[in-house]
């Protein structure tokens, strides 16, 4: 398997009963988590942004204090952003795209794409896909969790 992929509607509840996030609230999320992911993933310790470019920036996050990796991040008509890794052998790219479910409410889908070797790596060791499964499918939650509760930050002003 070289991707691996969850989507969850972008909702959460509040004292009104649940509240669904927008597509545009969504992006606005999109973009807080490129700039700075500290808050919105667990493992991620510090981010610094090394580059701006007009179709998104070049980061360098560090892992549980120690590992750092630079990625290339680039927007996609403002439904997708996608996380070139750029040092890690195993994976390729990340994708964060903003959907709609049947009922029309708003998704947000992570997909994990394997690069070469990690696919290589996975067919020769089951638990580095089922790891690396469990670290992404355990953080999509909290990320929309984490949207959810900052929502009025996330709605355009004017």
């Amino acid at each position: 398997m070289s991707v691996l992929s969850w989507t969850l509607p972008v909702v959460g509840e509040d004292a009104g009963g649940k509240q669904l996030l927008d597509p545009e609230e969504v992006w606005q999320g999109l973009l807080r988590k490129a700039e700075n992911p500290v808050p919105f993933i667990a493992g991620i310790t510090d981010c610094r942004v090394l580059e701006r470019h007009d179709d998104g920036l070049l980061r360098e996050i560090t892992v549980a204090g120690q590992a750092k990796a630079r990625e290339r991040v680039v927007f996609h008509d403002r439904r997708l952003m996608v996380f070139h890794q750029l040092d890690d052998p195993y994976l390729a790219e990340i994708h964060n795209e903003i959907g709609h479910d049947e009922q029309g409410a708003t998704t947000l889908t992570i997909r994990v794409v394997l690069s070469a070797e990690g696919k290589a790596k996975g067919e020769r060791d089951s638990s580095f896909v089922e790891s690396t499964a469990q670290y992404f499918g355990g953080i999509v939650q909290p990320i929309v969790d984490r949207m959810v509760r900052m929502r009025e930050d996330l709605r355009p002003r004017g």
